[in-house]
């Protein structure tokens, strides 16, 4: 059985036939965000299920479960789409959360401590039934450090490490952090065996991936891949076409 990007197994990296498509938001925004026809971006996310009403799980693990982000960002923005039942899913589940979880088509991973998170998933079982959940046709939907841990992984909250997560991306994430001219993902990449290929997603914006191909959401994603000659740093726009999201030679 292939081995995902950080060798875990029972993963098919950089696209898989049937799977869904993974989005990737930096922040909240654009679980908001309408377009010129005052449709919401959410729609997408909702649509691409094929199913009318489906059922959304929020994972707080990352923020420590803190109730108001659930009933502040996440119920209101699902409110106006044509989702069905939502749900949180805490940490410490019920069998009665555990088994939503368990058929949900949309599953939110929400922002805070990438490492808090993780270590949360890996205690729970929450690791190995969300990587179920993709494979069986669920939509992943990763904010600021739910993004990053559905890339390759991220930095130990006291950056002093490499934190490998899902690897459903074939890449190191980083959010938010343009204005910093993305000192943490540079950091997290300096600790990962070359080559390595990263992409950040500035505030406000987000990416789509699937079968392999990015696609940029609202604003251009910052990409750097370094390898055994050097490192390329690059800027991904909206609306140029698809971008494979696999590593490139280097």
């Amino acid at each position: 059985m292939p081995n995902d990007v950080n060798g875990n197994p029972d993963i098919v990296s950089g696209g898989t036939l049937g799977l869904k498509p993974i989005y990737l938001f930096a922040d909240s925004r654009l679980l908001f965000q309408r377009r010129a026809d005052a449709s919401l971006f959410l729609d997408d996310v909702v649509g691409n299920t094929g199913v009318m009403h489906p059922s959304v799980a929020y994972i707080g693990a990352s923020n420590g479960d803190n109730p108001s982000f659930y009933h502040d960002l996440f119920l209101p923005a699902f409110e106006a789409t044509h989702a069905g039942e939502r749900k949180m899913v805490p940490s410490r589940s019920t069998p009665e959360e555990r088994l939503f979880l368990e058929r949900a088509e949309i599953i939110l991973l929400a922002g805070g401590s990438v490492e808090v998170g993780w270590r949360a998933f890996e205690e729970n079982g929450f690791r190995s039934l969300i990587r179920h959940r993709y494979f069986a046709g669920a939509i992943l939907l990763g904010v600021s450090a739910g993004a990053v841990q559905i890339g390759r992984g991220g930095l130990t909250d006291d950056e002093s490490a490499f934190l490998p997560t899902f690897g459903f991306l074939p890449l190191s994430v980083g959010v938010h952090e343009e204005r910093e001219n993305w000192k943490s993902l540079r950091r997290a990449i300096s600790l990962q065996e070359q080559p390595v290929h990263a992409i950040g997603i500035p505030s406000g914006g987000g990416v789509m991936y699937h079968g392999g191909d990015m696609f940029p959401i609202e604003k251009p994603l910052f990409e750097i891949q370094v390898g055994s000659t050097g490192s390329h740093e690059a800027q991904l726009y909206p609306n140029q076409g698809a971008t494979r999201g696999g590593p490139k030679q280097s």
